[in-house]
């Protein structure tokens, strides 16, 4: 990666996303902290896309969808929408892998998908913020090793705030 590519337009839906990334996690309502990720999954997937990260940027944006209907769920109707969510994101994720299935390295953005389903599924912030730590480490490796780099290092930075919101936040009841 070059300084010049840095100054391409497509780094403009990067800076975004990762933007409403690090935001997310630093907020205390699950249903706000959802939605921010709504918007920075959006925006990193159609980056992957123009990068040429198919499967990272369908991970991204079924992620995106997953966040969104969250964002949109009440507390009280988390459980009744329990299954068809983690369908949905199973089924995606499969027509996914069908469509953009290279090699290996493939299942790993689409796969943690899957994971963090049932971790936005969880009633407390806190819980969701951990889910979404133990996902980073997959996703690291699948931009390192496809020389994604500015992503690679926005996960390092989204990992490390993933991990201060988690000692920030330890002490909340339920948010």
């Amino acid at each position: 990666m070059t300084f010049d590519s840095l100054l391409q337009p497509v780094t403009i839906l990067f800076l975004i996303g990762f933007v409403f990334g690090l935001i997310s996690p630093q907020l205390r309502n699950r249903r706000m902290m959802m939605f921010f990720k709504f918007l920075g999954d959006s925006f990193l997937g159609i980056y992957l896309f123009s990068v040429g990260g198919n499967s990272g940027a369908c991970g991204a944006l079924i992620a995106s969808t997953g966040a969104f209907i969250q964002s949109m769920t009440p507390h009280q109707h988390l459980k009744k929408t329990k299954w068809p969510r983690i369908i949905a994101a199973v089924i995606l994720s499969c027509a996914s892998i069908y469509f953009v299935y290279k090699t290996p390295l493939d299942l790993l953005p689409l796969s943690m998908v899957i994971i963090c389903r049932f971790g936005e599924l969880q009633h407390q912030a806190q819980r969701i913020r951990i889910v979404y730590w133990v996902t980073c480490f997959p996703w690291m490796a699948y931009h390192f090793i496809n020389g994604f780099y500015l992503p690679f290092f926005a996960c390092i930075i989204g990992c490390t705030s993933l991990l201060i919101s988690i000692l920030r936040h330890r002490h909340a009841k339920k948010d």
